[in-house]
C-alpha cells in the first residue's frame, strides 16, 4: 500500500481559487473572495493590504498554474514582487 503524504500547513493552498482573479488582474471579478470573508470596494478590488498578505501565503503556489504566454506577468507580481521576498514599507508622503 503506498504512503499517503501529508500536506504542510505552510503550504497550504486553501483559497487559492479564490484568489486567483486578484493576483492575475487585480480584481475579483466573480464576488468569491465574499466566500473568504474579504471585502472588495466598489470596484471589486481587496485591500492592498488584504492582497498582500494573500500574496505572500499562496503566490508560489499561484505562479506553478500554467498560463498562456500573452497574458503577460500577473497583477501581483508586479505589485508587490515575488511572493517570498518582503518589500520595504511604503513611504506615505
Amino acid at each position: 500500500m503506498p504512503v499517503r503524504r501529508k500536506s504542510g500547513k505552510r503550504r497550504s493552498t486553501d483559497g487559492l481559487d479564490q484568489w486567483f482573479f486578484v493576483f492575475s488582474s487585480g480584481h475579483d471579478f466573480f464576488d468569491e473572495l465574499a466566500e473568504l470573508g474579504i471585502e472588495t470596494d466598489a470596484y471589486h478590488c481587496p485591500s492592498l493590504e488584504d492582497s498582500e498578505a494573500a500574496w505572500r501565503r499562496l503566490g508560489a503556489a499561484f505562479l506553478e498554474i500554467p498560463r498562456h504566454p500573452e497574458q503577460g506577468e500577473p497583477w501581483a507580481l508586479k505589485e508587490f514582487g515575488p511572493p517570498t521576498k518582503r518589500r520595504g514599507r511604503r513611504r506615505v508622503s
